[in-house]
């Protein structure tokens, strides 16, 4: 198993709208998912597809409330386990205002991304992993030679931790996601939510950084990786 579980790259302000859209997640996660009637509320503020297409002005609110539900505890966990790692220096990037409407902007491509290909429009589809993926694009785009901490365990044995690139980390999982989406459009999975939160993600930071509106740190991170690392850390 190959889990990432942080980053090496520190922030030079609080990441107050990353810290609290994570606990928006989980308490509504915890005020509803461990419900009996929690398959009803997810219908009702779930985003289904087919009644966007209907014309339902109550599809649209569901574009916004679907971002805050999870299937379960391994959904929420994954999730959140992302936006920890990433999310953080994207807001420290646009700053808090700027981060909290690029996250939800990306939500609603990814909505849109599963809107267009899915073969089970009457599904609810759920979960943060699309405004994520639009999140994962922007760091990619800022921050490409920051390095991912992955945990490896296979077999019930631990080879320990390394560090990847994020261009290299992310870029795989991006090319995952996108063949994933040319042969699950109709499994339990939504995909296409997830490439199109993230090809969002990559033009407006791609956008941003090329216009010079958002210009990452590169010399202090620099001087971050100058740092004697632990004899234990492996690089890629």
């Amino acid at each position: 198993m190959l889990l990432p579980i942080g980053d090496i790259n520190p922030c030079r302000r609080t990441p107050v709208v990353n810290w609290a859209l994570i606990a928006g997640n989980v308490l509504v996660f915890g005020a509803f998912g461990l419900g009996e009637g929690y398959a009803r509320f997810v219908s009702t503020w779930g985003f289904v597809p087919a009644s966007f297409h209907g014309g339902a002005p109550h599809a649209v609110v569901t574009l916004f409330t679907s971002m805050f539900l999870h299937g379960d505890i391994l959904h929420l966990v994954g999730n959140m386990l992302f936006l920890w790692i990433c999310g953080d220096n994207v807001e420290d990037m646009l700053g808090a205002i700027g981060y909290l409407a690029f996250y939800l902007v990306s939500g609603l491509a990814a909505g849109f991304g599963h809107m267009a290909i899915t073969s089970t429009p009457d599904v609810p589809c759920i979960g943060a992993s699309g405004a994520i993926s639009g999140v994962l694009g922007a760091y990619v785009v800022f921050f490409p030679h920051s390095r991912i901490k992955i945990f490896c365990f296979l077999e019930f044995i631990y080879w320990g931790v390394f560090t990847v690139a994020a261009i290299w980390a992310i870029g795989f999982w991006f090319l995952q996601q996108a063949l994933l989406t040319l042969v699950s459009a109709g499994g339990g999975v939504a995909y296409g939510a997830h490439v199109g939160g993230f090809v969002l993600g990559l033009a407006v930071a791609g956008a941003l950084r090329a216009a010079d509106i958002v210009r990452p740190p590169a010399v202090r991170m620099e001087r971050y990786y100058e740092r004697p690392r632990s004899p234990y850390d492996r690089g890629w």
